[in-house]
């Protein structure tokens, strides 16, 4: 019971706005976890499909003040452990996957998270990386225009008064 209650925290949580949110749109059958190991450790799994990429998941460290304290040590253990057991599950091949992890000064949420990407081929590697270059670009990009954009309007009313 007390798992369900912490997996339907974690999908309230997600859906009121996180860095998931600028994938959403290509983020495809996405489903929200807490397999076994996860809840003692503050942890869900997200799973999802990208285009031509159908095995993606991002394993996150959600802490919260009730919960023991976990080392960073002690979560990359355990993400790359459940990386291996997820490429197993998937395509039978425990290194068929490639992993990105964004330190606290780069990523866009403050908790622990760690990108999972099945992969069996060296294009499907290429493809995790255009799509990520591409999504990063386009936010890039948006927040460069808001940028111009606020500049100008703020310029516009001062001219005004």
């Amino acid at each position: 019971m007390r798992c369900q209650a912490r997996c339907l925290y974690f999908r309230r949580k997600l859906s009121q706005g996180s860095s998931f949110s600028n994938m959403r749109y290509l983020m495809l059958d996405r489903q929200i976890l807490l397999p076994p190991g996860y809840a003692e450790r503050s942890c869900l799994l997200v799973r999802y499909s990208l285009p031509l990429l159908p095995h993606c998941y991002v394993l996150c460290h959600e802490p919260h003040s009730e919960g023991p304290l976990v080392s960073s040590v002690e979560l990359m253990s355990f993400f790359l452990m459940q990386a291996e057991q997820l490429a197993t599950d998937a395509v039978n091949d425990p290194q068929a996957f490639m992993i990105i992890h964004s330190g606290a000064s780069i990523r866009k949420r403050p908790n622990w998270h760690l990108h999972v990407f099945v992969v069996e081929r060296r294009w499907q590697k290429a493809w995790v990386y255009m799509i990520l270059a591409t999504k990063n670009v386009a936010v890039a990009a948006a927040a460069a225009i808001r940028t111009v954009t606020r500049r100008r309007s703020t310029s516009a009313q001062a001219i005004q008064w």
